[in-house]
């Protein structure tokens, strides 16, 4: 081979010209790849602006890493859960004053078995409300703040729907069968504290075969309201899990110049 500073031959074992002292090409050191610069870090980014004011950084930056949204959610559904027992406990005071004005002894003893089952179903909901607000209160910091909290939200509202569903169809068969009444002449009198149910002003009857209908209409409704709002709930995650692989396949991968 030849030189590359005198052009003069040079053997493979040799490992400097013999003319002009380079070094051969072999025995050169190989090039170090040196790293692209790296970005600035995140508190150069946190560097007051133009006339921005210290609180106004400081309130911003605590929004954005989603712990005090994450805190006042989870306040709002531990507040939430003591009204449900409040308001539940003004129900089950109205369902027994409803039951104790019917003249029947077994409606009144429905009316009674109404109450209690109403009863615990309102403290259910409101335990569920209580751990699901932990739940919100132990999320973890991630990219995204509010899709955590509305999947956990979602699921909230699908459980305190069917255990109250539930609570409300066996405690409206039960008055049934033992008044031979229509339930919803009980549970008119919750008012405002009786949850959305499609159909129930259509449901009614005096029979035994009445209460069995109203039973599985309600755990129907129950079981519909479960399934779609732990649906939602999936949803909402699966829709972030696409967003962050769409954003990584966007990016492509990071490169290191030599």
């Amino acid at each position: 081979m030849f030189c590359t500073e005198c052009g003069g031959n040079i053997s493979a074992a040799d490992r400097a010209c013999p003319a002009c002292g380079a070094r051969a090409q072999d025995d050169r050191p190989a090039p170090v790849a040196v790293p692209r610069a790296a970005r600035p870090i995140a508190a150069e980014y946190k560097k007051p602006g133009f006339g921005v004011m210290g609180i106004t950084r400081t309130v911003l930056g605590a929004l954005a890493e989603g712990r005090v949204i994450r805190n006042a959610i989870a306040v709002v559904m531990r507040v939430a859960g003591v009204l449900i027992l409040l308001g539940g406990l003004l129900a089950v005071i109205q369902v027994l004053k409803i039951s104790f004005q019917i003249p029947s002894a077994s409606a009144t003893v429905g009316g009674l078995l109404v109450a209690v089952l109403l009863g615990a179903a309102i403290f259910a909901i409101a335990q569920i409300y209580l751990y699901r607000a932990q739940s919100v209160y132990d999320l973890e910091d991630s990219p995204f703040t509010i899709i955590p909290i509305l999947s956990i939200l979602f699921r909230t509202a699908g459980e305190a729907y069917a255990v109250g569903a539930l609570a409300l169809g066996l405690g409206g068969c039960v008055f049934t069968w033992l008044s031979g009444m229509s339930p919803t002449m009980l549970l008119s009198g919750m008012g405002e504290f009786m949850p959305p149910i499609p159909g129930l002003s259509e449901l009614g009857g005096q029979s035994f075969a009445s209460g069995l209908v109203f039973l599985v209409t309600m755990t129907i409704a129950a079981f519909t309201a479960l399934v779609t709002f732990y649906a939602l709930a999936e949803l909402v995650v699966v829709l972030v899990d696409i967003a962050i692989n769409v954003r990584r396949l966007v990016k492509g991968p990071t490169v290191v110049a030599s």
